[in-house]
């Protein structure tokens, strides 16, 4: 027989005990609606990736929806519990971060996928569950925007990778010093652009769709120059001005010739177009000498 003593302390787990399997019990109808819509289609066909916090919002909101009861006090560990009990093929995480929630996705869904579907990594709870609850058009057409993303950033830093390799092993401008005006022109400023950079700004500005790394696109001459000049600015800053350029040579020492302001050739240099001032002076001064040694062996 139980004394006073041992029924205050028994008392309260049946209560709470009581009060756990209520809980459980309410909303059933809306609970079955919500994990039709969200735990099957969602999770379990769609593999995406939600937060418990999310799940919780959108149990909630249907509930105000189809049974028109405010459901705000119901725990979000009784839903888990739930979802648990009823789903045994969820995976629930917990980021390592304090302020991320709870994540829930189907345990089959693979490290690449799951990666893929991750949501807003800020920590924040942005999505509202009029999100989760939209036509499965519009939950197809969210999902491949995030998949995109994710793909697009990947490609673009792959591509990055490989441009970057390719400017580590162009070995820029290979004649001898000073170079002169059969060293500094179009076709041979062609010879320090790699390939792969040409072309690759060719595509981006849309001159042409030929998809091709064999050999440099053909594209409009006006164009043509343009993109030139923007990838001979790309080798120069990529080498840290080590890698000189027929451009950054030319432009240095024509605008040092018209202004002879070294002002002007030392802002156009920060801005990452032509050679330092010192730098365009050696060149001028070694041009000149090469030229007194020409005049002298002709004379």
């Amino acid at each position: 027989m139980c004394t006073q003593s041992q029924h205050l302390f028994i008392y309260p787990f049946i209560y709470f005990s009581f009060m756990c399997c209520r809980d459980e019990a309410m909303f059933d109808a809306s609970y079955k609606l919500f994990c039709e819509r969200i735990i099957r289609q969602r999770l379990l066909v769609n593999n995406e990736v939600l937060r418990m916090g999310q799940l919780r919002q959108a149990f909630i909101d249907m509930v105000k929806a189809n049974e028109g009861v405010d459901a705000s006090n119901y725990r979000q560990d009784l839903l888990k519990k739930r979802l648990a009990q009823d789903f045994p093929q969820l995976a629930f995480h917990m980021p390592t971060k304090r302020n991320v929630c709870e994540l829930v996705f189907a345990e089959t869904l693979s490290k690449d996928a799951l990666v893929d579907m991750l949501p807003d990594p800020s920590g924040t709870e942005t999505t509202q569950s009029s999100e989760l609850s939209q036509t499965d058009s519009d939950n197809e057409t969210g999902r491949t925007k995030c998949q995109t993303t994710h793909e697009d950033t990947r490609t673009l830093y792959t591509a990055a990778l490989f441009l970057k390799r390719l400017l580590s092993d162009t070995p820029g401008m290979s004649c001898p010093w000073p170079p002169t005006s059969e060293n500094v022109n179009v076709t041979e400023s062609q010879t320090v652009v790699p390939i792969g950079l040409y072309n690759l700004l060719s595509w981006i500005i849309g001159s042409t769709e030929e998809p091709t790394l064999d050999h440099y696109v053909n594209i409009d001459d006006d164009v043509h120059l343009k993109v030139l000049s923007v990838c001979q600015d790309i080798v120069y800053l990529a080498s840290k001005g080590r890698k000189q350029t027929p451009k950054s040579l030319a432009l240095g020492l024509t605008v040092r010739h018209l202004t002879g302001s070294s002002r002007i050739v030392s802002l156009l240099n920060r801005l990452g177009h032509c050679a330092s001032w010192d730098t365009v002076l050696s060149l001028d001064t070694s041009l000149a000498q090469l030229t007194l040694v020409e005049v002298s062996h002709h004379s």
